[in-house]
């Protein structure tokens, strides 16, 4: 089986988002890119995520062709296509249906720089893409320059992107968001948005993440 091992990486990392809550029923897709070939691994079409084999992810290539793998690819599958194209450090990239990430995106609200970590991960506010129609080639570019050097994007009335220099460093990254999603939710619920952090603090935090955190991190 052609790119065994990454296939099943990318298998165990949507069964992990889908177990995280981070989608429901069959939305969402992951995948991950081999560098060498420029082959990318990602999830089928329409699949149950507890029902994945590694038989189950398609390979296909830059021009959408299938180069190995029995099933029809994600039909988000120009989104990652264009990730890697733009971003040729990002090795890995997931579509998430998170619930308070997606609340904020049908709501077009950029998550502010409310914690240490979005500014640790993300380096300022994690934008919003405007309404691009899911499956399309502009969502792709929309996106993609939506959310510029940041490893985050909101898609406005559909859901949330996240790119990473692994499955891992993606995944971790969709985590972060989502958290960072349901705190300031509930800070607005509350009655009383959250302090933002000082503009100063951001660019330190983010050096701080980026260059001592972690064994390998993804240079902006």
């Amino acid at each position: 089986m052609l790119l065994a091992n990454l296939r099943s990486e990318v298998m165990k990392y949507a069964q992990k988002m889908h177990e995280a809550g981070l989608t429901v029923g069959l939305s969402g897709n992951v995948s991950a890119i081999d560098r060498d070939t420029g082959y990318i691994a990602i999830t089928p079409s329409g699949m149950k995520y507890e029902e994945l084999t590694p038989e189950d992810i398609t390979v296909i290539n830059e021009n959408e062709e299938v180069i190995d793998g029995i099933r029809r690819p994600s039909s988000e599958r120009l989104l990652h296509i264009t990730a890697y194209r733009k971003r040729p450090e990002v090795n890995a990239v997931f579509h998430t249906h998170s619930t308070y990430a997606t609340a904020l995106a049908a709501m077009a609200e950029p998550i502010p720089v409310i914690l240490a970590e979005v500014a640790a991960i993300a380096g300022g506010p994690i934008p919003v893409a405007p309404y691009t129609r899911f499956g399309t080639p502009e969502l792709g570019e929309i996106a993609m320059e939506s959310m510029g050097s940041s490893p985050a994007v909101l898609l406005q009335n559909h859901g949330v992107v996240t790119v990473g220099r692994s499955l891992e460093h993606a995944y971790l990254i969709a985590v972060d968001t989502e958290e960072s999603a349901k705190i300031y939710l509930m800070s607005l619920m509350a009655g009383k948005p959250a302090v933002r952090l000082e503009e100063s603090e951001i660019p330190v935090l983010y050096q701080i993440y980026s260059r001592k955190y972690g064994q390998n991190p993804l240079e902006p």
